[in-house]
């Protein structure tokens, strides 16, 4: 799967378009359509930002307990995918060159990998281990939505989040966040995975990031949605190029 700058089979476009004193709305050009919408600012971005700090503090307790889900072999497999599968003292076992792959590879694992059809996330909100109405809960019943793409940082919000184009689809989207409004991040391109939450996104905290881009006007979007298997080869792609960036 090409990344944005490179030739590959998009057949849609990304534009700006300014609004005056409106508030500011994109269009997606697909098939030589143009269709515009609204700002992806969340009218109750300073309530979201509040849930959202009180809730992300679960998401690493409830990774590890998803990834405990997973046996040798499943774990061995996905290592295998990624390259990271390597023999030592005689054994076969996952091996990392960076500390940062440890949480790039928990995430394919719990969502991308799917022993017996499903993922991981989803074989721990199958079992209904938390309470209905619980904050666990709530954010399980998202983390089953989540998807991978690649995403172009527009503008940051400084009460807790940014706008991203999904430089896969050519849609927008506001992903809350700690950490990046507080950093010069605009045209920052990264690879991640995002889930809906309460009308904006949340990421899952395991993101590649790929330098920075000041003008995506060259940036082909496919203009769609991918199916599994080719949501998992842009997911292992990048995981590649990724690597191959942090021994540089």
């Amino acid at each position: 799967m090409p990344l944005p700058g490179e030739t590959g089979r998009g057949d849609s476009l990304f534009l700006l378009v300014a609004h005056g004193n409106g508030a500011p709305k994109r269009t997606v050009c697909t098939g030589g359509h143009a269709v515009e919408q609204q700002s992806v600012f969340a009218e109750n971005i300073e309530a979201l930002t509040a849930d959202y700090q009180r809730l992300w503090p679960l998401m690493p307790s409830l990774h590890s307990s998803i990834a405990r889900l997973a046996g040798k072999e499943t774990i061995k497999a996905c290592a295998r995918r990624l390259g990271m599968l390597s023999k030592q003292g005689g054994k076969l076992g996952v091996v990392f060159e960076h500390e940062l792959e440890a949480e790039i590879f928990q995430d394919y694992l719990i969502y991308m990998h799917r022993p017996r059809g499903i993922t991981l996330v989803r074989q721990m909100l199958n079992r209904k281990r938390y309470p209905r109405g619980s904050d666990e809960q709530s954010l399980l019943e998202g983390m089953v939505q989540a998807r991978f793409s690649v995403f172009w940082v527009r503008e940051v919000h400084p009460a807790g989040g940014f706008v991203a184009l999904d430089v896969i689809r050519g849609e927008e989207y506001f992903i809350l966040d700690q950490s990046l409004p507080q950093q010069d991040a605009v045209g920052t391109l990264s690879a991640c995975r995002i889930f809906p939450f309460r009308g904006a996104w949340l990421h899952t905290g395991a993101n590649m990031v790929f330098g920075t881009i000041d003008d995506p006007a060259g940036m082909q979007p496919l203009g769609r949605m991918l199916n599994e298997k080719e949501e998992q080869e842009l997911n292992e792609e990048n995981i590649r190029r990724w690597r191959a960036l942090l021994k540089r």
